[in-house]
């Protein structure tokens, strides 16, 4: 099943469905999840398997939005199961993931220099500095994270 022919039948079971609701499951991942492992399916067996899965999840996709937390906790194993396939086996990686985790570690991790370099030199104005400490770690995360996905892109390894 190709990316907008998944799209298109999402879209159809779904209009009736709150946004709140289709948001907490990040169906936004599931036409290009779908469409890459439709791609990997005639060379690897698990490809297949998870493709397998994945249509009949995008056939009859309501049952999720229901009470029954039994086929939605499926779904996200599904999810979880294809997506750690498809990074391990076939190094391919879920586009926005890396800058997102670029980000955040940037973020945390110009506060605490911000909050360090401030407590060395004794500086009394210690939540300015940690706050453009954080500001600056989540700028330059964001950038090396985008630049590590572009690279990614050119080799066909982001989806």
């Amino acid at each position: 099943m190709k990316q907008q022919e998944a799209f298109d039948i999402l879209n159809a079971q779904l209009k009736d469905i709150p946004k709140v609701q289709i948001r907490s499951l990040s169906l936004a991942v599931l036409p290009r999840l779908i469409n890459v492992l439709d791609t990997h399916m005639d060379k690897c067996p698990h490809c297949r398997k998870f493709n397998i899965e994945g249509e009949a999840f995008i056939n009859n996709i309501a049952p999720l939005f229901k009470d029954d937390i039994s086929s939605r906790k499926q779904f996200e194993q599904w999810v979880d199961e294809s997506q750690k396939h498809l990074k391990i086996e076939h190094k391919l990686q879920v586009s926005g993931r890396i800058t997102s985790a670029y980000t955040a570690i940037g973020m945390a991790l110009g506060a605490i220099i911000a909050f360090g370099v401030s407590l060395l030199l004794e500086n009394a104005n210690t939540l300015a500095n940690v706050s453009i400490g954080w500001a600056l770690g989540m700028l330059t995360g964001y950038m090396t994270g985008k630049i590590t996905e572009n690279k990614l892109k050119q080799d066909n390894k982001l989806y």
